[in-house]
């Protein structure tokens, strides 16, 4: 009778600590032997814990499936009273407390991985990591004693110990897969705001596996799942969440909707991921990647300042009627206007032509221009190079100031003012797109930096003709 109560509340114990998808830091176990080129694993899994038919459902069909003969998983089912002391003396030999062993339970190599976010999270790159060094056999669970020389037998746990078993043993659980990305602002707020809180809610009962979308194939993939989901390409966007049959797209719908979905599904029982073809051979993390600043952030952050500053000062001078600093003679004004905007044309000439012809761009000691003339900021709806816009810009700006000096009209005497209200909007359009760059591109384009001192330059030197024309009535 005592050994019978012992066997119900270890199976009970286990379940429990399953369904709350425990994990553990991978520990070290006996030296594998020769696998001749595939990877072995073992999983100790048990009937009515949900977590552990995830994984056999879910998380290891697409790993065989991508990996075939060369990855082979023997299933250990732990159904009796001594399977329960077999697997806390296996745990027992790779240092695991008893309080922390639940199943799953999967033994690769060198490493233990319990539950139902490690096993997803870090198998995939466990597997890759033996297989690219010949592979390894399954691990040494004998366990006579002769055979087992780096633990040593557990008494079965104390009814006593495990007497705080509830009902909660079987909490159903809600699985989420978020693509995002790091260079994407609205996917930001999703991994560092959203889903914490929402984790934080609900704990083991919400499992979140994330895919960062950074290379060719993961967009590929990321498209694919989509128009899995009935989405076009035109429509699929990020951060994109899968949560049972239904696809949120965008930052806006995933805030709105998730919760209430999320409390729909875990009172319907819980949702596992949909068994959803294209998302097979998917590398997903249980952790997003964490953030860097990109490189030439500093350098971005210090033109922002510059074009803020010279706004600043520009409203300043301009509601007061006179400027503030001294300012250069005029013909140096000249000769400075005229040389700034043609290196502004030039730089725009030369984006214009990377973003037409789709050619790669040199890009200097600081940043990656690429990845930011290839996004979609690089356009203005979607249409205009920003490049070829900035072309125009430059060409009406130095247009403006030529003209008075070629003609007398009523056009030539407002045209300092024109060429003052060209440059301030100008600064203002590189002050949000040079915004763009560190915080939601999440890539600094030193040529676009450049345009952007440009401006502000031509900003402040065309400041006093504008004054002046105002000052002597010609609005």
């Amino acid at each position: 009778m005592q050994k019978n109560t012992s066997y119900i509340v270890l199976l009970a114990i286990i379940a429990l600590l399953a369904s709350a998808g425990l994990t553990v830091p991978a520990v070290a176990s006996p030296p594998a032997q020769e696998a001749n080129g595939s990877v072995r694993a073992v999983l100790f899994w048990m009937e009515g814990c949900p977590h552990c038919h995830d994984v056999i459902d879910n998380v290891l069909p697409p790993l065989q499936d991508r990996y075939g003969d060369l990855l082979e998983i023997e299933f250990v089912e732990v159904a009796t009273v001594e399977d329960v002391d077999r697997l806390l003396q296996i745990a027992a030999g790779f240092g695991i407390p008893q309080d922390q062993v639940a199943v799953p339970f999967l033994i690769i190599g060198e490493y233990v991985l319990i539950g139902a976010e490690q096993i997803p999270a870090e198998l995939p790159g466990l597997i890759e990591r033996y297989l690219s060094v010949g592979g390894v056999d399954y691990p040494d669970l004998t366990l006579g004693e002769d055979n087992l020389p780096f633990a040593t037998p557990v008494e079965t746990a104390s009814p006593d110990i495990l007497s705080d078993v509830s009902a909660t043993s079987n909490l159903p659980v809600v699985h989420l897969l978020l693509f995002w990305t790091s260079d994407c602002y609205a996917c930001q707020v999703i991994v560092a705001e959203t889903l914490p809180s929402l984790k934080s809610k609900y704990q083991q009962q919400l499992i979140i596996q994330y895919q960062d979308v950074v290379t060719g194939k993961d967009v590929d993939h990321f498209y694919e799942v989509a128009a899995a989901f009935g989405i076009s390409k035109e429509q699929a966007d990020l951060p994109l969440l899968i949560i049972g049959d239904r696809a949120l797209i965008g930052a806006q719908q995933i805030q709105a909707e998730l919760p209430k979905l999320v409390e729909r599904y875990l009172k319907s029982g819980g949702v596992g991921l949909p068994n959803v073809p294209q998302m097979a051979g998917l590398e997903t993390s249980g952790t997003p990647k964490p953030l860097e600043p990109p490189d030439g952030y500093g350098v971005a952050i210090g033109v922002m300042f510059f074009m803020a500053a010279g706004l600043f000062y520009s409203i300043i001078a301009f509601l007061r009627g006179k400027t503030l600093l001294p300012s250069l003679p005029r013909v140096w004004q000249d000769r400075l206007f005229i040389l700034l905007a043609l290196a502004g044309t030039g730089v725009a000439l030369y984006l214009a032509y990377v973003e037409t012809q789709a050619v790669t761009a040199a890009c200097g000691p600081i940043g990656d221009c690429n990845a930011v003339q290839s996004g979609p900021y690089s356009r203005l709806f979607g249409v205009l190079p920003i490049g070829v816009l900035g072309t125009i810009g430059y060409v009406a700006i130095l247009s403006g100031w030529f003209y008075p000096k070629l003609r007398s009209d009523r056009l030539a005497q407002v045209a300092p003012l024109m060429v003052f209200g060209m440059t301030f909007f100008g600064v203002l359009f590189s002050l949000y797109l040079t915004y763009l760059e560190p915080f939601v591109i999440r890539a600094v384009c030193a040529w676009c930096l450049t345009s952007a001192v440009i401006m502000t330059l031509l900003l402040l030197v065309s400041l006093k003709p504008a004054l002046q024309a105002m000052s002597s009535g010609n609005t």
